[in-house]
């Protein structure tokens, strides 16, 4: 690698020295020319091969106007042996291991595929787009110098979607998804520790991958804590130092249920960040929807559920769900029993179906009226249509017309 580094510098100089200097540098500031010059070598020479690869870019585009040609074969040397040329299955460093039990230290997935979509506000879901359009146009944005989103922080509490959008990116992105819990890693000696979340972030960076840093602030507390010792200070400052160091190649993700517990200047380091809440009622409608329920079902739903996380409520459908299959009941009234409704939907279809149900479980028809908002006279003419509806099915189309 560093002999590959070294020929690309001796290539860019090679072409600074034929063109030479004082065309090169027309149309640029002087003090700007030799700044950018001596940034390529000393890039070169230090291995850093983003750093080359950055500086040859800017060079390429400041010469677009006062020398096409130069700047045309200096972006063509660079995107021949760029970084973005990396392939994700080129790599072949091992998988780091804990030292004491040889445990793989990260879960690795490829592909990538969603069990359930997303469900975003919508602020949420154009900075994630923005954020994934960066990386998509990488190679436009370093052709002008500029560097795309590399890293990502998510905080918000649990259950609501932070983990499933790591997955997201990883899989419109075609990435490998690397998980690393940091809670699990944590051990009593420190040291350890530290050792294995830099043996993590340097086999992240060696190859394209999403890096998902799950649990982030076990690591990365303030430093002003007085409670933490001075080894898990230090690894904030590795972390710190890893962020701004991160490759182009890679996306780093970190995600927290305590963002207050950061250290200030963590949120500074990303470059995106996203703060998660409570699903709203309309994310709540998107998600029943996509589960398959009706309308009016899914708008009852969006209308009681508050406060909930998106993982609770997909976990209580499909309880919902199971209960329906193996209790025999629908799954209108699964759904009441599950989330401990006091109430079923305003559809009078929905009302009448219920009625009936529960009439059969022995609830009177003064229950019956009360749980549905309704007087128990009303309730018995529901559960008479709906009875009369079941024994003769024709009769269902008179009940839609009326």
């Amino acid at each position: 690698m560093v002999i590959l580094l070294f020929f690309i510098t001796i290539c860019l100089l090679f072409i600074f020295l034929l063109f030479g200097r004082s065309k090169m540098i027309s149309g640029l500031e002087s003090k700007s020319g030799n700044d950018l010059l001596i940034g390529l070598i000393e890039d070169g020479l230090k291995g850093d091969i983003e750093g080359l690869e950055m500086q040859a870019r800017r060079l390429a585009s400041k010469l677009k106007k006062s020398d096409p040609k130069l700047s045309e074969s200096i972006s063509k040397l660079v995107s021949s042996s760029g970084c973005l040329r990396q392939s994700s299955s080129s790599h072949n460093t091992p998988t780091p291991v804990e030292p004491d039990s040889r445990q793989k230290l990260l879960i690795e997935t490829y592909p990538v595929i969603l069990r359930s979509q997303p469900v975003w506000t919508p602020a949420i879901e154009k900075n994630i787009e923005r954020f994934l359009r960066e990386r998509v146009m990488s190679e436009e944005l370093l052709n002008e110098g500029l560097l795309p989103s590399r890293s990502l922080l998510m905080s918000g509490p649990p259950g609501v979607g932070k983990t499933l959008t790591a997955q997201s990116i990883a899989s419109k992105l075609d990435l490998p998804l690397l998980t690393l819990d940091l809670a699990s890693v944590m051990s009593s000696y420190l040291g350890k520790t530290g050792n294995n979340i830099k043996a993590v972030l340097n086999y992240a960076s060696a190859f394209p991958c999403v890096l998902l840093l799950d649990e982030f602030d076990a690591i990365a507390k303030k430093r002003d804590d007085d409670s933490d010792v001075g080894e898990l200070k230090r690894l904030v400052t590795v972390l710190l130092q890893a962020i701004d160091d991160w490759p182009v190649t890679s996306v780093l993700v970190a995600a927290t249920n305590h963002g207050d517990l950061l250290d200030p200047a963590i949120w500074r380091r990303f470059d995106s960040l996203l703060e998660f809440d409570y699903p709203t009622p309309e994310q709540v409608y998107d998600f029943s929807i996509q589960w398959g329920f009706d309308k009016p079902t899914s708008t009852w739903l969006s209308e009681n559920i508050v406060k909930a996380s998106l993982a609770i409520i997909d976990k209580k459908f499909q309880q919902a769900k199971k209960n329906n299959i193996l209790d025999d009941k629908s799954l209108l009234l699964s759904l009441i029993e599950v989330f401990e409704f006091k109430g079923a939907p305003d559809d009078l279809d929905i009302k009448r179906e219920l009625s009936l149900e529960l009439h059969n479980l022995g609830w009177t028809n003064k229950q019956v009226g009360e749980f549905l908002g309704m007087t128990g006279q009303r309730a018995g003419v529901l559960i008479r249509e709906m009875r009369e509806t079941v024994e003769n099915p024709q009769q269902s189309l008179v009940l839609a017309e009326g």
